[in-house]
């Protein structure tokens, strides 16, 4: 028997790995949408059906998109005619002639105008299907779904440089439910005289506006989204039981027992203007510092919802991962009409030091007196897109995924992000981390038809391979096991800031790329032995800063230097202060000894962001790892509420 998980109900009951999941389908429908599975659930030369709560057949529609290495599906669009709990069963899946481009209605249109002005840009999702052939994302007897894309043209027919719009239509079939999604796009890669414009927008649809707004300002290399339907209304909204998506890997072990913390996200989402090009609840400035509730492994509006299923929450979580589309992080490849990869253009660079600087580099692009565009940055690059991709199996969201793992590697001169290879070492240690989470989800997540695929796996190959030589196989590595090299001009590292690249690894790991065991066993040794080494002290695991080299160039060679070496300068010299004592809390002005450094009762302190790591280490089997988690676990000083739960995250052991 499963349980859900509804609002603030506590649900502890844990699906074997083996078993089949469901989910409740709300609302009204039919519905369609994402399923992940645990490796081996669903076996090679295998399939799904579907019964309902008390075993009756339901007509279920499979379009696969991934497996695991194994031939074990991994990823899959899945489709049913009506509400309700829907148990999947291995079996054979709705048979029958799929749903055809002729279900359209014969009055069928969709159009979209941008008025400047002085003149208009028109596109019409008709004139576009006699005149080209869309691409098939969905293909069953219960729903297909096509795209066609092109530029938006003048009242001439002379088409806009820059500006595009792509048609997504999902058909339940004749007389059915029809869903159109509109994307107006600013994304060309190489377009001369790149530039922001302004404009009013209308879509128009079934002889109505279905959507309007004045003073839309869109920025180069950006995207927006609205969805609608045609004549009836699907609303159907899915729940899912958390334990079927743990089981897939796909997330991190989520402290499932707990108050997902769903207060304080609706007070920080309220009034947020949710509409394109805007950011929501989304950070508008990546690049400021701080305490948000878009930075983590998952964002904390994403980690509320898998905790609670409240649909107040998966809208938060759908809207940001529409305005994922606001930041400039959006290159889109003319030649093939798909997000531009580092293989297909090795020598880009999106730093200042090559935009704009000719001899094959992007061109700048023109504000033309619009506001800057929103701060896209790796290093507080938030996961927008793949939690919600996974559970809509919308194209949206997996070409956000697309997008932002190749733009996360351009910030750099190309030699340093490995041509091709798409590199990712040369960034932050932060920017490290987050961007190798995005890359291993765009790897993850990808359909295995995608041409992109092979690209991203080379790419997390190759990641994997420099990480190995540049820490894991390099006999010159520091002892600490921390992201930084003699080469590097720096003598100290931010420890919260290497916990997310060591959560990072292992959470590749997870996700099935072994290429990344090696580095991730070594970088979790870190977290380990801050907490545990009897040179050091567990209190200063979590400095903001620590200390790893003594002149330029030349790491600390021992644990017990490095734990004088991060003693104030005062302190340094005379006799030695004990570790958790009454003496060390009045040095560093904590409240009582033992307390870790970085803010101990605060739900998103230092200490809280140390305990994702910690888990890693635990999963990756590093010796001193457990003995690492309990000492952390039992820690004298922790928030009164417990950490943030988008930290919260456990060993796979510990449920």
């Amino acid at each position: 028997m499963h349980c859900f998980r509804m609002l603030m109900i506590a649900c502890t009951l844990a699906v074997p790995a083996s078993a089949l999941p469901r989910v409740v389908v709300d609302g009204n429908g039919p519905a369609t949408f994402g399923m992940v599975f645990a490796p081996g659930a669903v076996p090679p030369g295998t399939s799904l059906a579907a019964t309902d709560k008390s075993g009756g057949a339901i007509p279920l529609q499979v379009d696969v998109k991934a497996k695991n290495r194994d031939g074990s599906l991994r990823q899959a669009v899945l489709t049913v005619p009506r509400t309700g709990t829907v148990q999947f069963v291995a079996g054979t899946p709705a048979q029958g002639a799929p749903v055809a481009l002729s279900s359209l209605p014969a009055d069928f249109d969709a159009a979209v105008t941008l008025d400047f002005g002085d003149r208009k840009l028109t596109a019409s999702a008709r004139e576009m299907l006699a005149r080209g052939k869309p691409e098939t994302w969905l293909s069953g007897p219960l729903v297909s779904e096509w795209w066609i894309g092109a530029p938006l043209h003048d009242a001439s027919g002379k088409s806009d440089p820059h500006l595009s719009v792509r048609f997504g239509l999902r058909s339940y079939g004749p007389g059915k439910p029809l869903r159109i999604e509109v994307d107006v796009e600013n994304t060309w890669t190489w377009a001369a005289n790149p530039r922001s414009y302004q404009y009013a927008a209308e879509i128009r649809a079934h002889g109505k506006t279905v959507f309007s707004k004045d003073k839309i300002a869109q920025q180069s290399h950006t995207r927006w989204r609205q969805v609608f339907w045609w004549d009836t209304t699907a609303d159907a909204s899915v729940r899912y039981d958390i334990a079927d998506l743990k089981a897939s890997r796909a997330i991190p072990n989520y402290d499932a027992d707990r108050d997902p913390g769903l207060g304080a996200l609706n007070h920080v989402y309220s009034g947020k203007g949710r509409g394109p090009m805007q950011t929501g609840i989304i950070y508008p400035a990546m690049p400021v510092t701080g305490q948000r509730p878009d930075i983590g492994p998952l964002p904390g509006w994403t980690v509320g919802w898998l905790l609670s299923m409240d649909s107040k929450t998966s809208e938060m979580m759908l809207n940001a991962g529409d305005l994922s589309g606001s930041f400039p992080s959006h290159y889109r490849n003319e030649k093939t009409g798909r997000p531009a990869t580092t293989e297909e253009f090795p020598k880009i660079s999106t730093h200042y030091n090559y935009v704009g600087r000719g001899n094959g580099n992007l061109p700048l692009p023109d504000l033309a007196g619009l506001p800057k565009p929103y701060g896209a940055e790796a290093a507080h690059e938030p996961s927008l897109a793949f939690v919600p991709y996974l559970v809509t199996g919308d194209r949206y969201y997996l070409e956000e995924l697309l997008f932002w793992s190749q733009w996360n590697a351009w910030g750099t001169a190309p030699e340093y992000h490995g041509y091709a290879k798409g590199l990712i070492g040369w960034d932050q240690i932060r920017g490290q981390g987050w961007s190798l989470r995005t890359l291993a989800q765009a790897a993850w997540a990808t359909p295995d038809n995608d041409p992109a695929k092979p690209t991203l796996l080379r790419e997390m190959k190759a990641n994997a391979e420099w990480y190995d030589a540049a820490y894991t196989n390099n006999r010159e590595a520091n002892i600490f096991h921390v992201a930084l090299r003699a080469s590097d001009n720096a003598d100290s590292v931010a420890p919260w800031m290497d916990d997310y690249l060591t959560w990072a690894a292992q959470y590749a790991v997870q996700l099935g790329f072994d290429e990344f065991r090696p580095f991730a066993r070594w970088k979790a040794v870190a977290p380990v032995q801050r907490m545990i080494n009897p040179d050091y002290c567990y209190v200063m695991a979590t400095k903001y800063y620590m200390k790893v080299m003594d002149r330029p160039h030349h790491f600390i060679a021992n644990w017990a230097d490095a734990y004088v070496a991060n003693l104030p300068k005062d302190k340094r010299d005379g006799p030695k202060v004990a570790c958790a004592s009454d003496e060390m809390a009045r040095m560093f002005k904590l409240h009582q000894p033992g307390e870790m450094m970085g803010d101990s009762n605060s739900p998103t302190g230092y200490p809280a962001q140390m305990q994702p790591a910690l888990a890693a280490a635990v999963d990756a089997g590093v010796p001193g790892a457990d003995e690492a988690w309990a000492k952390f676990k039992n820690r004298p000083v922790r928030p009164r509420g417990g950490v943030e739960p988008k930290w919260d995250i456990l060993p796979w052991s510990a449920k």
